[in-house]
């Protein structure tokens, strides 16, 4: 992880974006306490983080419920017996090494689909550019040349952690989210999402800091905009409760928007479309709102570092660190 003072709190402004017919609305863009992000969609979460932890950002839609058929939360005395579930270029686009190209054979412990983007470079070491989960350059098939066009990958085909099991490791980056582990579960188990998913998003958001309030009034966990908080218990939106179900509940609009596909729903979440290319992804760096840009490690930093129980940041995770160019001051 690269090392920042931060010494500010900043606030990014929404940018919309027209996507293709049979598209449906995108969500927010997430990023984590050191590098800020922009969401470029119509109704939710919108944020920005600043170099000291500071946030501006979402807010989510309500959907409706849903069931699943993950375990049901575990007690704080019961999580280690919790089973695992079944489940630095600033110019240009950087490109790929020959070595980045793994393997995507699979027993299991690596990401094996139909690709529609060549290899998929799945490897069980977790790198800079690859890991379980695919290889950088695979996940943001389309990026540096036509447009992000992901494989389609449902939330089942993933490799994800179990979040309890991960705990107990000894290295861990969610030890400030351990105390919410019972919320993850029961929430993961009613929208059908692993709980470490949740978990990562919410330390995107806030470090899983539920006191945390950004610069636009956003609000705990999940950051969630003023105007989704309305519902909260005695109007208190940074009820943990409430901030992580309504969090994880527009994820699960995502992916029922996108007919499950996973890659697609995440990027969404973080501000990506279909066909979004590199230098729409970097427009803002000549702005003012430098961090309003996409990051573009970001899908690798989610699902080979954080649901992999391995901290993104700390472990450098990513080829483009295209948000580095922006200034801290």
């Amino acid at each position: 992880m690269r090392s920042h003072s931060f010494t500010f709190a900043f606030f990014c402004a929404a940018v919309t974006t027209v996507v293709a017919s049979n598209s449906h609305e995108l969500g927010a863009r997430f990023h984590h306490a050191r590098r800020a992000i922009h969401a470029r969609n119509n109704p939710v979460m919108k944020r920005c983080k600043s170099r000291d932890g500071t946030t501006t950002s979402t807010g989510v839609d309500d959907a409706a419920q849903y069931s699943s058929s993950y375990a049901p939360s575990p007690t704080s005395s019961s999580v280690s017996a919790h089973s695992s579930s079944a489940y630095s270029s600033s110019a240009a686009a950087p490109t790929q090494s020959s070595s980045a190209t793994g393997t995507n054979s699979s027993t299991g412990s690596l990401l094996s689909v139909v690709s529609t983007c060549g290899d998929i470079g799945a490897t069980l070491d977790i790198t800079s550019q690859s890991g379980p989960n695919g290889n950088i350059y695979w996940l943001n098939c389309g990026v540096s040349d036509s447009g992000w066009n992901p494989t389609y990958v449902t939330i089942d085909e993933l490799i994800v952690k179990d979040f309890a099991t991960a705990l107990q490791e000894a290295n861990t980056p969610f030890s400030a989210c351990s105390q919410y582990t019972d919320i993850f579960y029961e929430y993961g188990q009613q929208f059908g999402i692993p709980p470490i998913m949740i978990a990562s998003f919410a330390m995107q958001e806030s470090s899983c800091d539920a006191s945390t309030v950004g610069g636009g009034g956003e609000q705990g966990l999940m950051q969630l905009t003023p105007d989704k908080c309305t519902d909260a218990p005695n109007g208190n939106c940074l009820d943990v409760d409430y901030n992580i179900k309504t969090g994880a509940q527009y994820f699960k609009t995502l992916l029922d928007s996108y007919n499950g596909d996973v890659l697609l729903s995440i990027g969404s979440y973080n501000g990506w479309y279909k066909g979004m290319t590199y230098d729409d992804a970097t427009a803002a760096a000549s702005t003012s709102c430098c961090r309003c840009q996409n990051n573009l490690d970001y899908l690798h930093q989610y699902l080979n570092g954080w649901i992999q129980n391995v901290n993104a940041y700390s472990d450098d995770l990513g080829v483009y660190h295209n948000l580095d160019v922006c200034s801290s001051d």
